[in-house]
């Protein structure tokens, strides 16, 4: 039997692919089953299926001078990760592990893909196995098996910007430029490389092509014709937001962790985007403020010129909570942030401060007094949420400041930002954050005349939706394949390194420096009692003005959607996500419901991570939930059985179903498979994968039956289309 294969699953429907097993399409099955009839299995790989990690004709070795240039460019990286407070070599505890993902990253830079070449010599330099160096390669999305053109494009197709005419685009750049339907396929003169890609957190601009991890937002298919017609013609090309591209080997460097020293490249792009701040221009006539329900406090300033730089935050009060919580002890600013009700805003809405309260402080059991860590989840990769990125791209230092009062507080002198790797524009904003607040003081030794000492570091992951899952995370960071931990031991005991750890989405730690420099009763002042303080709300889908509104919890939909302009005209809201895919999906019968977590687990649901995807009527619900399945398969990390196999099952009815091939009996077995899976997967990977399925089948079951009466889907996607719908206003 061999281990799937992780590569993005094709969706584009190309001329000559049967339906039921479209090329590309991630799968050990050996297709779609007759009506009624159960589906076949094939053990083992499929006879056209390399099972090779690297193909033949690729590098096996490194000339002197590459070698040496390396070697350098190894022991800068490696010297990141040292740590000798946590090594325990005879306890298995390396921290230089750790350097394994950027190694990576800089062994593809050198060819633009991996080869048997780069994987000794990731091994050679941390003394793994090649083995194991392969086997964590194989996990990662990123990193590629085939060699690549000198752009790589890759067409978001996750649900929502599939609806919105991500699908199309795929198939007009195909047909142009004369390529298959294979993951990965590359021109003949070897300038492009095209496949389709998962949700890349850009949702308020979809749809949306990246091109060497570079946004270009807002596209159609004659967009994207035009700009691969740009890219092979080899002009200087610049995303919606992001530096001037420099090719897909220069990208694979700035992950490694090298800076990207061009003039302007940190400046290229503007601050978050004009969908990002929609929220914001309400609140705003020219320079004088306009009351409104929004609250801007991560959002402010976003539209400055360079709200990202040290100067631009300082002038809106920046690192003055630093200042305030240093004056506290590090108990007084745990109380203070238990006290304001701040709750985890990565999607379980875990109290923040009673998570840092957990931290075990002095000598353990065995008299010794392990090193505290930060790890900052920066991971955004959830279908449909887009907060975090905008927020890293315009105003870093928010979560700069926000990691070192976090740290100050329970005792850590080391702080990681896990940053998710397809989205490079943030990363060079992000690391440029960090080297200024270390040039000001605010971060090294002796913060701020305190005495409190912090390193931080930027840490850029290699895909992987999975590695959104704390302790997961916490393996990924570590060198490893991204599978969640058994718990207990929790994080907080048994963390990074065996050490005490926390791990804090970005949001909620860019939160903090509010707390402190304005006060609890400020915090407490918006939102309810149970769920106090302000958020970002990111509205995506088939709404006027989509983009990010920063509003009090509790706020409803309604009012929302009344600031974004509405629902496109002549159409009505058919569905929506509170909080992202992995949240039950609600009707307009949810409208006035407040959008905070007690209000949305009233109505059956969960407030996630607000991501507010917005369908309307021409949206077939089959054909997104389909979607949404179709990832959660292509992202089980396979470590238990629930969901590796439950997953890959939910496909197979949903295909038949949305085909007008299978059965009513296959939506008792839909919602009978996903109720083996709820809570008895290892993570909440695999629950997530059943909310979609069970809550479309409540609210829509009549469309599942339409399909099979239809013998199809009766739905034209095009209709969905921004191209077909009308642009945006």
């Amino acid at each position: 039997m061999t281990i799937q294969h992780r590569s993005y699953v094709d969706r584009s429907g190309a001329a000559g692919s049967a339906r039921g097993a479209p090329p590309g399409r991630s799968s050990y099955a050996s297709g779609s089953a007759p009506i009624g009839g159960p589906v076949p299995v094939r053990i083992g790989r499929a006879a056209t299926e390399d099972g090779r990690l690297v193909k033949p004709g690729a590098r096996a070795s490194y000339d002197a001078e590459t070698l040496r240039r390396l070697d350098a460019d190894a022991a800068t990286i490696i010297a990141r990760y040292a740590d000798p407070a946590a090594a325990d070599p005879d306890g298995g505890i390396v921290p230089e592990r750790s350097a394994l993902i950027p190694l990576l990253h800089l062994v593809q830079s050198e060819d633009g893909h991996l080869t048997p070449a780069g994987i000794e010599f990731c091994a050679r330099h941390l003394d793994l196995a090649t083995a194991e160096v392969t086997a964590v390669a194989s996990f990662y999305s990123m990193y590629r098996r085939n060699p690549t053109g000198t752009h790589l494009v890759g067409v978001c197709t996750n649900a929502l910007c599939a609806t919105l005419g991500g699908d199309e685009i795929l198939a007009a750049l195909r047909r142009h430029l004369g390529v298959g339907a294979g993951p990965g396929d590359t021109t003949d003169d070897g300038a492009v490389t095209v496949e389709p890609i998962e949700c890349n957190a850009a949702c308020d601009f979809a749809p949306v092509v990246m091109v060497d991890w570079e946004f270009f937002d807002d596209q159609t298919p004659r967009s994207a014709v035009d700009l691969v017609d740009r890219l092979r013609a080899g002009e200087t090309v610049t995303p919606s937001r992001g530096a001037p591209l420099s090719g897909f080997r220069a990208t694979c460097r700035t992950l490694a962790g090298f800076a990207d020293e061009r003039p302007g490249a940190l400046e290229a792009g503007g601050a978050a985007g004009h969908a990002s701040v929609a929220g914001l221009r309400l609140t705003r006539d020219g320079a004088e403020p306009v009351t409104t329900g929004l609250v801007p406090v991560l959002s402010e300033g976003w539209d400055d010129d360079a709200p990202w730089t040290l100067d631009g935050y300082r002038e809106r009060g920046g690192y003055e909570g630093l200042r305030a919580a240093l004056a506290m002890t590090p108990d007084e600013v745990v109380t203070a942030v238990s006290d304001s009700g701040l709750r985890g805003r990565g999607g379980a809405g875990f109290p923040t401060g009673r998570k840092w309260s957990f931290i075990p402080q002095g000598p353990g059991p065995d008299g010794r007094t392990k090193p505290h860590y930060l790890v900052v989840n920066a991971d955004e990769s959830e279908p449909g949420t887009c907060k975090d990125i905008p927020m890293m791209l315009a105003n870093p230092h928010a979560l700069v400041e926000g990691a070192v009062i976090s740290c100050y507080a329970f005792r850590a002198q080391r702080a990681i930002i896990y940053l998710r790797g397809e989205v490079v524009p943030v990363l060079r904003r992000l690391r440029a954050a960090v080297d200024e607040a270390y040039a000001a003081g605010y971060l090294g030794r002796d913060i701020l005349g305190s005495g409190f000492d912090l390193e931080l570091m930027v840490h850029a992951g290699a895909g992987a939706y999975i590695c959104g899952e704390e302790t997961a995370l916490l393996d990924s960071l570590e060198g490893k394949r991204g599978q969640p931990r058994l718990r207990p031991p929790f994080p907080a005991v048994e963390g990074l390194y065996a050490c005490p750890t926390v791990v804090n989405n970005a949001e909620s730690i860019a939160s903090v420096p509010s707390i402190l420099r304005r006060g609890v009763d400020w915090f407490r002042s918006m939102g309810s009692e149970k769920s106090p303080g302000f958020t970002l709300y990111s509205l995506s889908g088939h709404v006027v003005r989509p983009g990010q509104y920063e509003a009090p919890m509790g706020i409803t939909l309604r009012e929302l959607l009344d600031y974004a302009g509405g629902v496109r005209a002549g159409h009505r809201l058919k569905f929506f996500t509170p909080g992202g895919s992995s949240t039950p999906i609600l009707t307009a019968e949810h409208l006035d419901l407040p959008l905070d977590y007690e209000g949305m687990a009233e109505a059956g649901s969960m407030l996630g991570t607000k991501a507010l995807q917005i369908f309307d009527d021409t949206t077939c619900v089959l054909r997104t939930v389909l979607r949404w399945s179709e990832f959660y398969k292509h992202e089980s990390c396979g470590k238990c059985t629930p969901c590796r196999e439950g997953t890959y099952w939910l496909v197979q009815l949903m295909e038949r179903l949305e085909d007008g091939r299978g059965t009513e009996d296959d939506l008792d077995k839909l919602l009978d498979l996903s109720d083996n899976i709820l809570g008895r997967a290892f993570c909440a990977l695999g629950d997530g994968a059943t909310s979609p399925i069970t809550s479309s089948i409540q609210y829509f079951r009549d469309e599942y039956i339409a399909h099979l009466t239809h013998g199809g889907c009766p739905f034209d996607p095009a209709d969905a289309t921004v191209f077909r719908g009308g642009d945006r206003a």
